[in-house]
């Protein structure tokens, strides 16, 4: 992906740019006339102020966007007549943009990862979640409890092998069969900039006797094999696309969106590594200063943790890990990952050190953008 500057974004633009959530889908979700006011009345906290109303959120590219256009907005305005307006970024892309404007945020609540939540709330651009309002914390997975007072884990990634089943037909079971000159030449990878690509170079610099304090083995191992690599996606959407279209057969990614492509009947397959399945976690928080009101955002992101919302996370097609705990399981976990709970996913899977990571990160982009994507 080539270093674009970051343009300024307003609330204007979002609440205005009809991305993906406005009135419109806001209104068929509440079954509603074709009035405004309508769809927003209604949904108030305990202490009776109005929690309905217009609200701007981020999203991510790719899986996460249709999730919240084709499924969450609907849910959301029907339970709170909260009408949400998003736009799809990486996580490093929302903080860069709080960061530019912290007294008047681009977004009321953002979506972050485990590292750029650390970085977010050192520097004061999330607030802590008010737990006195929610009516759903009791339900979510103790582990996906947030030791620092911030919002609870919304959902969770697990970083696989996904490979074509029809061009490789010996299941792949080391990060090492990237570099299996057999392929073909067709290996995928992802930008440093997501959370998936900065993961997966972890991974690989750790299997070459690294850690996440130094990763340059995963450097030189991409750099040796560089004729192998067919295709370096900007994020992990784009990574779908290139499957899809057969431009490449074998790279990291995450579980859900294998799962995804599979269902749509792409000729697709997880491996799990024998250095074990990278889980990412991502939370929901407020930012320091929402122009919606804490009021509002607060009741957004506990409506986002409620047994609904979170059924459809993890129902097909999207297939995230959900934080709450009611949330029925698809078949799919136990038939190709052999999970049959939030539990058994974290209890097979392992988180990195993001602490450790965000030390060198901007680095390591810099450098996997000039050795590797250029």
């Amino acid at each position: 992906m080539s270093n674009r500057s970051l343009q300024r974004l307003t609330r204007r633009s979002v609440l205005g740019a009809g991305l993906f959530m406005g009135a419109s889908l806001a209104l068929k979700g509440c079954g509603t006339q074709s009035n405004t006011t309508a769809s927003v009345t209604g949904g108030s906290n305990a202490s009776g102020s109005a929690i309905a109303g217009p609200l701007v959120v981020a999203s991510f590219p790719g899986t996460t966007d249709s999730l919240y256009r084709e499924t969450l907005a609907p849910i959301i305005a029907r339970e709170t007549g909260i009408s949400i307006s998003a736009l799809p970024l990486l996580a490093f892309e929302q903080v860069a943009r709080l960061k530019a404007s912290p007294e008047n945020p681009p977004f009321d609540v953002v979506i972050l990862d485990d590292g750029q939540n650390d970085i977010a709330l050192r520097e004061g651009l999330i607030q802590p979640f008010p737990q006195d309002k929610s009516q759903n914390l009791s339900d979510i997975e103790p582990s996906f409890l947030d030791t620092r007072g911030l919002a609870p884990i919304f959902y969770a990634q697990g970083v696989v092998l996904a490979y074509n089943s029809e061009r490789i037909t010996t299941p792949p079971t080391s990060w090492e069969a990237l570099f299996n000159r057999n392929i073909g030449g067709r290996v995928g990878l992802v930008s440093m900039n997501s959370v998936l690509g900065t993961s997966f170079m972890v991974e690989l610099g750790k299997l070459r006797g690294g850690s996440e304090a130094n990763i340059d083995a995963a450097f030189t191992a991409l750099r040796e094999n560089l004729s192998n690599i067919s295709g370096v996606a900007a994020n992990p959407g784009a990574l779908l696309t290139l499957f899809q279209q057969g431009e490449i057969d074998i790279s990291p990614m995450w579980h859900n969106d294998v799962l995804t492509l599979k269902s749509r009947g792409v000729p697709i397959a997880m491996a799990l590594p024998e250095s074990g399945t990278a889980a990412a976690r991502y939370s929901l928080n407020i930012a320091s200063k929402p122009t919606a009101g804490i009021e509002r955002a607060a009741a957004y992101i506990d409506a986002m943790l409620g047994q609904e919302v979170q059924s459809a996370v993890v129902g097909s097609p999207y297939f995230y890990i959900p934080a709450n705990q009611n949330a029925p399981f698809p078949a799919e976990f136990a038939e190709i990952m052999d999970i049959s709970s939030i539990g058994d996913f974290m209890t097979k899977s392992h988180t990195l050190d993001w602490a450790t990571i965000n030390q060198q990160r901007s680095a390591w982009i810099e450098r996997f953008n000039r050795e590797v994507q250029a």
